[in-house]
C-alpha cells in the first residue's frame, strides 16, 4: 500500500517581519504548512535540519543577497527548490536567478498576495512532475542496466535504425561486443557494413535478405556469419520488424544473436553422427562382408561337394550362394553409403554416382546422377554434408513421396555449388509436418557450410530439394577453366 502524500513545508525567508507573516497566512489558508525566517543566517540554520518542499526568498535581505545565499546552499549540498521575491524594478536580476535554478519569481505589487498562492501551487506542481520525471528516468536506467545484463548473458544484440536516417542508428553494447568492434564504428545497411562485418560467403544473400524484407515492410528472420576484425568467424541469428507510418517502413528494430557455441555443438552433434556411421560402415565392409563372403564361399565349395552326390541339393546350394552373392553386394553398397565421400576432389560426384546406383538396385526405382561438367569439391566437410543432404532428399522421396523417378544433379557456377534431387513422387504437403527431421536437418546441414536449402512441390507431382553453397572464387576458376 503506498504511503499518503506528505503535506508541503514552504519556508518564507524575508526580512521584512509584517510581510513575512501576511505570506505565511496566506499560504496556510491554501492548505500549506510554513515556516519563516527573517535573515539569511537564520534561514541558513534552519535549512540544515529540516528539508522543505519549497524556499520563498527575497531577493535582497539585509544580511545576504539571494545569489549568495544560494551559492551558500549549494556548497553545503543543499538542493531545495525556490522561488525569488523581488521588488518593482528589479525583474531583470530575477530573471538572473531563474538562470540559477529558480522555479519562477514574483513581484511585489499591489495584488502580490493575492497571487502567490497560485505562483505557489504552479512551483510545486513543477517540482512534482520532476520528481516523477526522476523516478522514471531511474526506472529507466535501472530498466536498461537489467536488459544490458540479460542481453549480455544471452548474447542477444539489440539495435534500432531510422530508414530516412541511418546514420542515426542505435546499437547496444553487446553487439558491439558481438562484432568485435568499438561503439560509433558501425554504418547500418551501408556497403561497408557488408564489407567488413559480413562473411564474404554470405553478403550476398544477406543483402538480399534484408533489402526484401525491407520491400515487402515484414523484416526478415535469418543466419549468417560475420567476421571479427582479427579474422574470427562468428555464426549469429539476425530477426528484425518494420515500423510503418502509414504503409511506408520508417523504423527497423532489431536483434542479432550469437549462435556460434550453438553452431559449435551442432556441428559436434553430427561429427559424432557422421564418425558413427563411418564406423557402422567400416564394422560392416570389414565385418559383416567378409564373413558373408566366407559363408558364400563355403556354399560354393558344398555345391561343388554335392553335384557327384545329389543334383537337387547341389543345386539348391549354389542359389544359397547366388542369394549371398546380391546380400554381399548390397551390405557393400549399403556399407559404402554411411561413409561414401573420399578425400579426393572427384569423391562427392562418385559418391552421388554410387548413391544413385545403390537406390536404383535396393529399391527398384529409376535414379540417375546428373553432373554435365565437373564439380570438384576441396573441402571434404563440405562433400560429406551435401552428400548427406542428398541423401536425406533420397530417402524423403522413397519413403513420403512414394517415388518411382529421382534426378540427382549437381552443377557449379561462378562462386557456387547447386545440389539438386528432383522426384515424381506425390510431392510435399503445403503445409510440411512440424515433427518431421528430415527438412531441419538438411537446413542444419547446409548452414554449416553457408549454403541454403529450399524445398519446392512440383506444379502437377514430385518434390525438388535445392541447396546452394558458396566456395571460394579462385577454385571456381579452376574448376571453369578448360
Amino acid at each position: 500500500m503506498a504511503e499518503p502524500p506528505q503535506p508541503s513545508t514552504i519556508l518564507v525567508v524575508d526580512d521584512d517581519l509584517g510581510l513575512g507573516r501576511l505570506m505565511e497566512r496566506g499560504l496556510t489558508r491554501a492548505g500549506y504548512t510554513t515556516a519563516s525566517a527573517t535573515s539569511g543566517r537564520d534561514a541558513l540554520l534552519w535549512l540544515g535540519q529540516h528539508r522543505p518542499t519549497l524556499l520563498l526568498l527575497d531577493l535582497k535581505l539585509q544580511d545576504i543577497e539571494a545569489p549568495e545565499f544560494i551559492s551558500q546552499l549549494e556548497r553545503l549540498g543543499q538542493t531545495t527548490p525556490f522561488l525569488v521575491i523581488t521588488g518593482q524594478g528589479d525583474e531583470r536580476v530575477a530573471v538572473d536567478m531563474m538562470k540559477r535554478g529558480a522555479l519562477d519569481y514574483v513581484v511585489k505589487d499591489a495584488q502580490f498576495l493575492e497571487h502567490l498562492p497560485a505562483v505557489v501551487q504552479r512551483a510545486l506542481a513543477q517540482i512534482e512532475r520532476d520528481h516523477r520525471l526522476a523516478a522514471t528516468e531511474e526506472a529507466l536506467r535501472r530498466s536498461e542496466a537489467m536488459l544490458a545484463t540479460a542481453q549480455q548473458i544471452a548474447h542477444l544484440g539489440g539495435y534500432e535504425i531510422e530508414l530516412t536516417m541511418p546514420s542515426k542508428a542505435r546499437w547496444s553494447d553487446e553487439l558491439f561486443r558481438i562484432l568485435g568492434v568499438e561503439p560509433g564504428a558501425l554504418e547500418p545497411l551501408s556497403d561497408d557494413f557488408f564489407n567488413h562485418h559480413v562473411h564474404p560467403a554470405d553478403r550476398d544473400r544477406a543483402r538480399a535478405t534484408i533489402e526484401a524484407g525491407i520491400r515487402a515492410a515484414q523484416g526478415w528472420r535469418f543466419e549468417y556469419r560475420i567476421l571479427r576484425p582479427g579474422g574470427e568467424v562468428r555464426h549469429v541469428q539476425s530477426a528484425s520488424q518494420l515500423v510503418l507510418s502509414g504503409d511506408q517502413p520508417r523504423k527497423l528494430v532489431g536483434t542479432m544473436l550469437d549462435i556460434t557455441e550453438r553452431r559449435r555443438l551442432e556441428q559436434e552433434v553430427l561429427n559424432i553422427s557422421e564418425r558413427e556411421q563411418q564406423r557402422i560402415g567400416q564394422d560392416l565392409h570389414d565385418g559383416i562382408c567378409q564373413q558373408l563372403a566366407g559363408i558364400e564361399l563355403m556354399s560354393q565349395v558344398l555345391a561343388q561337394s554335392l553335384a557327384r552326390k545329389s543334383k537337387p541339393h547341389s543345386t539348391q546350394a549354389g542359389n544359397i550362394a547366388g542369394h549371398l552373392l546380391k546380400v554381399i553386394a548390397q551390405t557393400r553398397m549399403l556399407a559404402h553409403g554411411l561413409c561414401p565421400v573420399v578425400l579426393e576432389s572427384e569423391g562427392l560426384m562418385s559418391a552421388l554416382q554410387e548413391l544413385a546406383h545403390a537406390t536404383a538396385q535396393i529399391f527398384g526405382v529409376d535414379c540417375r546422377f546428373r553432373c554435365d561438367r565437373p564439380v570438384q569439391i576441396h573441402e571434404n566437410a563440405t562433400a560429406t554434408h551435401l552428400y548427406r543432404i542428398a541423401q536425406e532428399a533420397v530417402a524423403n522421396a522413397l519413403k513420403h513421396g512414394k517415388a518411382r523417378r529421382i534426378e540427382i544433379g549437381l552443377a557449379a557456377e561462378a562462386n557456387r555449388v547447386f545440389l539438386a534431387v528432383k522426384d515424381n513422387g506425390c510431392g510435399i504437403p503445403a503445409t510440411p509436418p512440424r515433427s518431421g527431421a528430415g527438412l531441419r536437418i538438411m537446413q542444419y546441414r547446409a548452414g554449416m557450410i553457408g549454403g541454403s536449402v529450399i524445398v519446392q512441390r512440383g506444379e502437377s507431382e514430385g518434390t525438388t530439394v535445392a541447396c546452394s553453397v558458396h566456395q571460394p572464387t579462385s577454385l571456381a576458376k579452376k574448376e571453369s577453366a578448360p
